[in-house]
């Protein structure tokens, strides 16, 4: 006799973990989520990701908050109000009724920015339910008063005021100053959690975490990002005539290259400095006004990432001319690719890279940037090795591990 058995009973037993962010799979952080998702239903427990940008998923586990047209009327309404992260009536109500139907044990927030959902809102109703929560720290507006980079202000220590930045960097305001009451809401929205992890994708942003006094009391440490390495390893490096290369050829990978935080005017730069060098800007397509070297050239977005894989294993070296990173997922990807990396000192590349195949100056040296580039060039490099030992460092399922880890920490199973 053929015995049928339902396991179904022991569900209540697994772990159900519902993801916040942004992107669903798209971008530095929607990567990583896609990645954790896969590893917890490989573990099989319950996975579920809320988002907020893109189009709207077929999967009953993913859900998003808030259509297109609200979210441009919602940041339309941030730049008059200066609330960028509050507000969201559309996407918070969305947001904690699937809350409510799924009955998450845990809820892990990444970058839920985006207006995407009211941030205040839902730390506190997470908290007054008692939910356990994980934090990602992608960047710094969880621990500010709204500034996704605090670059050359400590106000976020002991409370934001005057903000000399509402008009010039994301996200803007264009009438009033909300720093203060953002920094306090946030404060209070924290304050009062039975149970909160918080996670940073580098030491340096760890240590930034730790002075705020959002975080007193409860454990914060740092989980690195994670790279897929079937994908972003040294591929063999194509030959000249190939890869349309017969010079030193640098690489420089960026979404936004016009964005000033991202310094993409010090490529440029570094062209007219070094003739005798290709420069490749992926990521970003050339502006008419531009006027260019000739040894720059644009590609555009790559979309499939093994292509983008080639490149970076194809290029000597990663220039990176950022203001400031948390982490980079460019510098690890380079390496996983076994290209070395030259930039500048932007917070989460230096303390995250191998330091025997990384060169970091002090920000805005654009002479010793250049010294930089020229003695990487001529260094004579393993990429192998190089790609080797960044896999072990940057490895995806090292950083799933880590993370389920403390799920089960948090819940106590």
């Amino acid at each position: 006799m053929l015995w049928i058995i339902d396991f179904s009973f022991y569900k209540g037993t697994f772990m159900k973990i519902l993801q916040m962010n942004c992107w669903l799979n798209a971008g530095s952080t929607g990567k990583i989520v896609h990645a954790i998702d896969d590893y917890i239903k490989s573990r099989g427990d319950d996975s579920y990701v809320v988002y907020g940008l893109g189009d709207k998923s077929s999967n009953p586990n993913e859900f998003r908050t808030t259509p297109k047209l609200v979210r441009k009327a919602q940041s339309f309404r941030s730049r008059i109000t200066g609330y960028p992260y509050g507000g969201c009536i559309w996407g918070t109500s969305a947001a904690v009724g699937f809350l409510k139907k799924t009955k998450p044990d845990l809820v892990h927030i990444h970058c839920i920015n985006g207006y995407m959902v009211n941030i205040y809102k839902v730390l506190s109703f997470l908290k007054e339910n008692k939910i356990p929560t994980v934090i990602t720290n992608h960047a710094e507006f969880m621990y500010t008063g709204g500034c996704t980079h605090a670059v050359e202000c400590e106000k976020w220590k002991t409370g934001c005021f005057s903000c000399k930045k509402l008009c010039a960097e994301h996200p803007i305001s264009y009438f009033f100053d909300q720093t203060n009451r953002e920094w306090n809401l946030m404060k209070e929205a924290y304050f009062g959690f039975e149970k909160l992890y918080v996670c940073n994708v580098s030491d340096w942003l760890t240590e930034r975490a730790r002075q705020s006094l959002f975080y007193k009391g409860y454990p914060v440490e740092t989980v690195y990002n994670g790279v897929d390495t079937e994908i972003f390893h040294y591929t063999g490096k194509k030959s000249c005539e190939q890869a349309g290369v017969k010079r030193p050829l640098i690489i420089h990978v960026t979404p936004n290259f016009y964005d000033k935080i991202k310094g993409g005017h010090y490529v440029i730069e570094m062209g007219r400095r070094c003739p005798e060098m290709d420069f490749l800007v992926i990521g970003s397509k050339a502006r008419s006004e531009l006027k260019l070297p000739p040894n720059i050239r644009f590609m555009g977005q790559v979309s499939d990432q093994s292509v983008l894989a080639q490149m970076y294993s194809n290029a000597d070296v990663c220039l990176l001319t950022s203001m400031r990173e948390t982490f980079s997922m460019v510098t690890a990807e380079s390496l996983c690719c076994g290209t070395p990396v030259v930039g500048f000192e932007a917070g989460g590349p230096e303390s995250i890279a191998l330091k025997e195949y990384s060169i970091f100056v002090d920000q805005g040296n654009v002479d010793a940037m250049e010294n930089a580039l020229r003695t990487m060039v001529k260094r004579k490099t393993d990429k192998e090795r190089i790609s080797n030992e960044a896999a072990c460092r940057y490895s995806k399922d090292e950083m799933c591990q880590q993370y389920y880890k403390i799920y089960k920490k948090l819940i106590g199973t």
